[in-house]
Parts: C-alpha cells; structure tokens; sequence
C-alpha cells in the first residue's frame, strides 16, 4: 500500500494541509516582509522599539533629553526621601527605669547644750524603739526609720514650736528698734554705742539659733510627709470602715505639721527683718564711732537748756 504523507507537493513547495497552520505561515510571511521594510514598528517590546529609535538620526537627541529628565527625576525622589529621613527620624523607644528607692531621712546633729538640744533630749523616752509596720494590700509596709510613732513626733514638734517663740520673743526688740530707717547723724548718735555692739551681738546669735531651727523643722516636716504617703498605701480589707480610718490618720499627721508650720511661718518673716537690721547696725557702728562724739560741745542755746 502507498504511502501518503499529511502534506502535498506541488511544484516544489510545502503546503500546509491544514488551516491553523495556514495562517501561522501568512503571519511569518507579514512579518519577515515588514522587517525588511521597516524594522521598527514590528518591534512588540516597548524597550526594544526604544532602543531602536535611539539608534535613529532623528530620535538621538530626543531620547538622550528624555534619560536626563528621568535621571533627575529619580534624584530629586531620593534627596527628597533622604530630607524626609532626616527630619524626620524614626521614634526612639526607651525603657523606663524603675524609680530608685527614698533615701532614708536623717535628722541634723543639734548642740546637746542648747535649748533646742535639751528638748529633744526629753522626748527620747517617748521613742519606739522597735520598726513600724502598717498593713497594706501586698503584706505590709515598713515606715521610716525617722519615724518612731506619732508621740514621739508631736514631742519634737511641740520643742520646736517653743524654739521659735523663745527667738521671737527675745530677738524681736532688735527689729523693733528700726535701725535701718534712722536718717540723720543726731539720729545715729542718740544710740548708746553700748546698745548697738549687744544688738549686733544678739543678731548675729539670732542668726545661729534660726539656722538650726530651720534645718531641724525641715528634715521633721520632711519625715512626716513620708510618713503622711505611706499612709496613702495602707489598706484594712478586714475593717468595714477602713478609707475612712486611712483618712482620719493622715488628718492627724497634717494638723501636728500644721500646728507648727504657722510659727516657723512668723518666725521666717522676723528672720528676714532681722538680716536687713543685722547690716544697717553694722553701718550705723561705722558711723557711730567716725561722727559722734562722747562729749559735745555745748552752744549758747545748749547753755540756756541747760539752765532752765
């Protein structure tokens, strides 16, 4: 039997014998015969028709204006980008360090001698002398070694109250006196020169006593603050009136600081006159000694005083 193949010859050439395959070969022969024509707009890339038209006379200067503009572009985009990172810097994230636990509070050392001195002294006895400890929700909470319980605190209180109304009962004639609104050497010379050395001496011992008044007010106010917060931590869960017990024991601490923040307060005002008194009778001693005299020559008109 022959054999006949899928194609048939004829005059030398191959067709086909299908037609899907008809066209496929019409579409080779389009494009082979467009590339000889006019290579370009056969081009389906859109980079390679790109490229080919840089090759072309007419489109050189063209397509080297288009990469300028594009590389610029590009640029600017990036200076931008880099200017945005810049001032605009990406947030920081630190952790937060827990908070260093308070210092201990201790109290200045006072002259065992002095009034002061002697007053705290007595309250010692009044002491505990055992820690303090007050319930909280997490077990308990230990109070301040400057705390030795409320009697002991009103007791230091009540010696520095005594403290600031001995000074200003003693110290205030000095202020009194008004030795910086003398205006006249008569006026200077009618102060027994005697009067101003004491006065100044006593300034100056005013001085001293307010000093340590002072920092002994402040660590025992400061003490009692503490305490006052540590209060606010307190918790009774077994008392059914438990807030209100909380508030009434901060109550007590803030009216014994009251009671003798007011004096200090009247006692800040006096020492603040008595340093503006302190440097006028040191003026007024310089002039004392340099214009008056302890023996002044008596005039007619002093004569006739005299007489009469």
């Amino acid at each position: 039997m022959p054999f006949f193949s899928h194609h048939r010859m004829d005059c030398g050439r191959t067709f086909p014998s299908t037609q899907r395959e008809r066209e496929r070969e019409r579409e080779r022969e389009r494009e082979s015969v467009c590339e000889r024509e006019n290579p370009m707009p056969c081009m389906k890339n859109p980079l390679l028709r790109l490229i080919a038209l840089s090759r072309l006379p007419q489109w050189s200067l063209a397509f080297s204006v288009i990469c300028a503009l594009l590389v610029g572009l590009w640029s600017d985009t990036s200076s931008a980008q880099r200017s945005r990172n810049q001032f605009n810097p990406p947030p920081r994230y630190e952790l937060q360090r827990p908070e260093p636990p308070s210092a201990p509070i201790t109290f200045p050392a006072t002259d065992a001698s002095s009034a002061l001195g002697k007053a705290f002294a007595s309250c010692e006895p009044k002491a505990d002398p055992s820690e303090l400890s007050l319930p909280a929700s997490k077990g308990e909470i230990k109070v301040d070694r400057c705390y030795r319980g409320r009697d002991h605190l009103v007791c230091q209180f009540n010696a520095l109250v005594a403290e600031a109304n001995s000074l200003m009962e003693n110290y205030r004639k000095i202020v009194d006196a008004n030795y910086p609104e003398v205006r006249d050497v008569g006026g200077i010379c009618t102060i027994k020169e005697d009067t101003l050395a004491n006065d100044l001496q006593n300034a100056a011992e005013f001085e001293n006593r307010f000093k340590t008044f002072r920092a002994e007010y402040e660590a025992r106010s400061a003490c009692a603050n503490r305490v006052q917060q540590l209060i606010t931590q307190v918790a009774f869960p077994d008392m059914t009136q438990g807030p209100d017990l909380v508030k009434s024991m901060t109550d007590a601490i803030d009216g014994d600081v009251k009671g003798v923040s007011e004096v200090q307060g009247r006692l800040a005002g006096l020492a603040e006159r008595m340093v503006s008194s302190h440097k006028a009778m040191a003026t007024l001693q310089k002039i004392h000694r340099a214009m008056c005299a302890a023996h002044p020559i008596m005039g007619t008109d002093h004569k006739d005083r005299a007489t009469q």
